[in-house]
C-alpha cells in the first residue's frame, strides 16, 4: 500500500495570492533555500489522524538528489522503502519480499514526484492562507487542481517544519521533519539491487 508521502520540498516557481509582502517574500526565500540545492536530507515520523479516531505513526529518513533521486524510507512501524534512481522507481517491502518495479513517475504520485524531483512547471503553485504559530510560519498552498496541503517552516533558520495534508475522507496526514541538511547525499545511495528469492512486480503507468 503506498503511503501518504506529500514531500512539497522541492518547488521552483509559483505563483502568490493577495497575502502580505512580507510573508510571499519570505516563503520565496524558504522554498529558494531547498529549490537551489543539489539535494538534502531530513529524518521525518509521520501521523495520520484518521476520521475514526485512530491514529497510525511512522518514522524514517528521507534523501533527495537532483535530478529526478530520492530515497524515502520507513524504519517504523516496520521497514519500506520507496527508491528513484534517475530511471526507475522501486517500491521495496522487505516483511512481504516483495518489490514494485515503476519505469514512469504517474505509477506513484505524480504531484509528490514533481515536488521531491523539483519538476513543477511555472505558475503552478498558489498560496491560500498564512498562520504564524509558535516559532513557526505556516503557508497553506494549492498545486494545480491537486489539494490543499499546509508548508511549515521554522522561523529561526528557515529549515522545513512540517507538511500537513487532509485527504477526502477528513484524514489528517503530517509528516514533520527534523535534522535537515542541505548537503547532497552521496550517490551510492539511490541505487537498489533486489534481493535475491524476493518477487519483482512491474507497475503500469496509470491511464
Amino acid at each position: 500500500m503506498m503511503r501518504p508521502l506529500w514531500c512539497a520540498l522541492l518547488l521552483c516557481s509559483y505563483t502568490l495570492s493577495a497575502f502580505a509582502a512580507d510573508d510571499q517574500a519570505t516563503l520565496r526565500q524558504r522554498i529558494a533555500a531547498f529549490s537551489n540545492s543539489v539535494g538534502f536530507s531530513c529524518t521525518f515520523e509521520q501521523e495520520v489522524y484518521l476520521s475514526d479516531g485512530q491514529v497510525q505513526r511512522y518514522a524514517g529518513s528521507l534523501e533527495v538528489l537532483r535530478p529526478g533521486r530520492f530515497r524515502w524510507e520507513y524504519r517504523e512501524p516496520y521497514a519500506q522503502l520507496y527508491l528513484g534512481d534517475g530511471r526507475l522507481i522501486w517500491h521495496y517491502e522487505p516483511d512481504l519480499m516483495q518489490v514494485e518495479r515503476m519505469s514512469n513517475l504517474d505509477a506513484v504520485d505524480p504531484l509528490v514526484m514533481r515536488l521531491l524531483d523539483g519538476r513543477l512547471e511555472s505558475g503552478r503553485l498558489t498560496l491560500l492562507d498564512v498562520r504564524h504559530e509558535r516559532g513557526r510560519d505556516a503557508y497553506r498552498i494549492r498545486v494545480g487542481a491537486m489539494a490543499p496541503v499546509w508548508l511549515a517552516f521554522d522561523r529561526a533558520d528557515g529549515r522545513l517544519a512540517y507538511v500537513e495534508s487532509t485527504d477526502a475522507l477528513g484524514n489528517r496526514n503530517r509528516i514533520r521533519f527534523t535534522r535537515c541538511s542541505l548537503v547532497a547525499p552521496p550517490s551510492q545511495r539511490f541505487s537498489f539491487a533486489v534481493p535475491k528469492g524476493v518477487d519483482v512486480i512491474d507497475v503500469q503507468p496509470r491511464r
